[in-house]
């Protein structure tokens, strides 16, 4: 019993912590340089939206375009963070849409601990939803989320899709459960101790500890009763978050507005770098479409 509680509770650690927020703000300073290029060209706001689910404050970035009405909530991937979205949020701002991008949990300077693959994430989304919402009054409101931020960006459907207007998810994560077992993989190649074992106990912790459990990672069953019109970026060259993905997510979305498009050569979330026109304009004739 006891070395099942020190396995479940390994296993929680874990997950919870697989990418430190110091980590994260190392990678932000790789791309200063882009980024303080960036803001010549543009109004940004740095602001702070209180988290209405645990109390903590939820940073963000406020970035105008001229005379845009509409709004685009963005999620950055593990590793990431606001400020290293400003590739996908030039295209939506020359699309009409201002951008609030926001750290997610244990990233940036978002201070609340515990990576969740997007169980707690989807929190501060909605509140970052509901934000957006009260700026853009009657005006349209897109939800954007990259690799795991898309898995965050998906639950958030599940939970309440009342104020988000569309849905764009790039090379996102489709279960979580995956990403996790092949850790467990690498563990148990190692010590010997059975991946099936530790997803188990690691289970049972979780569902003590935090009142949910592994299988709400899985993003496409949050999907699964959506109404929003969605556009899925996924690529064959994509050994992160591989094509099936991005399929898996598209097949559990209900209705007939949806819109997948399928790179063949870009890797991880470098689409809209690499084949920035195919990206502009996919996304231009979605939200002409719906």
């Amino acid at each position: 019993m006891a070395f099942s509680g020190y396995i479940g509770l390994s296993v929680y650690n874990g997950f919870t912590n697989a990418y430190s927020r110091e980590d994260t703000k190392k990678n932000f300073k790789e791309i200063e340089v882009e980024y303080n290029i960036f803001k010549s060209f543009y109004d940004i706001e740095e602001f702070i939206i209180p988290s209405t689910h645990e109390g903590h404050e939820i940073p963000a970035i406020y970035i105008k375009g001229d005379d845009n009405k509409n709004i685009a909530v963005m999620v950055h991937g593990m590793g990431g963070t606001k400020e290293t979205l400003i590739s996908p949020a030039s295209v939506l701002l020359e699309l009409g849409y201002d951008v609030i991008a926001i750290d997610q949990r244990n990233s940036g300077d978002n201070m609340a601990p515990l990576n969740t693959f997007g169980v707690l994430e989807s929190y501060d989304i909605l509140d970052a939803v509901n934000y957006a919402r009260n700026i853009a009054k009657d005006n349209k409101i897109l939800l954007w989320g990259e690799s795991y931020g898309g898995a965050s960006a998906a639950i958030v459907l599940g939970r309440d899709e009342s104020n988000i207007d569309y849905l764009i998810l790039d090379c996102p994560i489709s279960d979580g459960r995956e990403f996790l077992e092949e850790q467990l993989e690498e563990i148990e190649a190692e010590q010997r101790i059975p991946t099936s074992y530790m997803m188990f106990v690691g289970n049972l912790y979780t569902k003590y500890k935090m009142k949910f459990d592994f299988e709400d990672f899985d993003a496409a069953k949050w999907l699964e009763t959506t109404s929003t019109p969605t556009l899925i970026f996924n690529s064959k060259a994509d050994t992160v978050t591989p094509e099936y993905m991005g399929q898996n997510l598209y097949d559990a979305i209900p209705h007939d507005q949806k819109e997948l498009v399928t790179s063949t050569s870009s890797p991880h979330v470098e689409i809209h770098v690499l084949e920035r026109d195919l990206y502009k304009d996919s996304i231009a004739k979605f939200l002409s479409k719906y």
